[in-house]
């Protein structure tokens, strides 16, 4: 069923290529409005008909409710941090990262357009140091990295702010966490070392990661790092209690603490 409606959003978005206005237009989604340009790319198209990623959405209704805290790293558009501030509700938190300026500009008319009040945008990179970073920009607005060299991203080049998690976490005296999203086009275990105080100190934190093994990303790596911290990897499929083996290509993962 994603392949076919993979497959049919390609067709559709091949047909209205060429009629798409390049521009910026506010469009309704699950999580509220939200600022795209759907000339970029089909993914883009997606999120603007509210379809886009739809697994990792329901994850996001099932592990978040009312009060719940939220931490986007890597948010681009904004659409999970939207989602999520509008499950939340006011009494939650959504703490938004994301480093590319045009990106954060746009995250920003969102969550002017929705009213939402429980987000925190945060221009800047969560990576294993503190200090400055060069992010190197992509061809779609998904695709900029930390990385340097990687294919379709060598459009130019931003300095950019970079920190830890556990830096920020720390300044405002570790709060609670229940779900965190990670997509960071390369550079998901220098998050992840960035942020090991916050994972340790989180029992019912759920992880949903995004993994890029064509950008050199070691998955099998990554994925023993975090069960030394004691996640387990469940499939990305309601109920989330069948466990599931990542492989050297895995590209996507739900962790949490064993249930057993």
């Amino acid at each position: 069923m994603r392949a076919i409606m993979k497959t049919t959003l390609f067709r559709i978005y091949e047909l209205m290529a060429l009629l798409l206005p390049d521009k910026y237009v506010r469009y309704s989604f699950p999580g509220g409005k939200i600022y795209l340009n759907i000339k970029e790319s089909p993914m883009m198209l997606a999120r603007a008909l509210g379809v886009y990623e739809k697994r990792k959405q329901k994850a996001l209704s099932r592990f978040l409710g009312p009060g719940s805290m939220f931490v986007d790293v890597g948010s681009n558009k904004g659409d999970f941090s939207l989602l999520a501030a509008r499950i939340s509700g006011p009494s939650g938190r959504v703490m938004a990262f994301e480093p590319e300026p045009s990106n954060c500009r746009w995250l920003g008319e969102s969550i002017r357009a929705n009213g939402y009040e429980n987000i925190t945008l945060h221009q800047m990179a969560l990576s294993d140091s503190n200090g400055t970073a060069t992010l190197y920009l992509g061809e779609k607005s998904g695709w900029h990295t930390l990385l340097p060299g990687k294919p379709q991203r060598g459009v130019g080049v931003v300095n950019v702010q970079m920190r830890t998690l556990d830096a920020i976490m720390g300044e405002m005296g570790y709060p609670r966490v229940d779900l965190m999203k990670i997509d960071v086009e390369g550079a998901e275990m220098s998050v992840l070392q960035g942020a090991v105080k916050t994972l340790r100190s989180n029992e019912d934190l759920v992880l949903l990661m995004d993994l890029h093994p064509q950008l050199g990303v070691d998955v099998l790596q990554l994925c023993t790092y975090l069960e030394q911290l004691d996640f387990t990897f469940y499939e990305m499929t309601p109920p989330y209690t069948t466990p599931f083996h990542p492989t050297d290509r895995t590209t996507e993962i739900i962790a949490r603490r064993s249930l057993v």
